[in-house]
């Protein structure tokens, strides 16, 4: 058996049991609402990451020189760059630490290993190193060894 429960409160106070008007239905219904996707700023860059198809491997080495020529691409941002200028590893919220990119090994498949910034989306995610040419699989069961 169903039961109708009557609203707890007037519909002038609105509240449990009542619906709600919502004032943004009609421009996105109209194809007008505003994403964050269409905001476009003056000099704004963009950015696109390369992250790891494996779960376990060892970065050989990542070749930007290629993205790096590419026009509109601004920077080509590595593991081994944030190194150098102590940046590499960021504090969470946890407490402990993360990498911002790899630096020698990945460490679970979808790892950030590189980012490409330029002034394009569509640049930038031209010019992301093949994955395949930086990384070397390493078996599960013998991890990587200390460099």
């Amino acid at each position: 058996m169903t039961t109708t429960h009557e609203p707890i409160t007037t519909f002038e106070v609105g509240g449990v049991g009542h619906s709600v008007l919502r004032k943004e239905d009609d421009r996105f219904v109209q194809g007008a609402g505003n994403y964050v996707d269409d905001i476009v700023l003056k000099g704004m860059l963009h950015m696109a990451i390369l992250r790891s198809p494996v779960a376990h491997a060892r970065i050989l080495g990542i070749d930007a020189s290629e993205a790096e020529a590419m026009e509109g691409v601004v920077a080509v941002v590595t593991g081994a760059m944030l190194e150098g200028y102590n940046l590499a590893w960021m504090p969470t919220l946890s407490g402990d630490t993360q990498a911002v990119l790899a630096t020698d090994k990945v460490r679970y498949q979808g790892q950030e290993v590189a980012a490409v910034i330029a002034t394009d989306p569509y640049i930038a995610k031209d010019a992301l190193p093949p994955s395949s040419s930086t990384t070397k699989n390493s078996k599960p069961s013998q991890p990587p060894s200390s460099l």
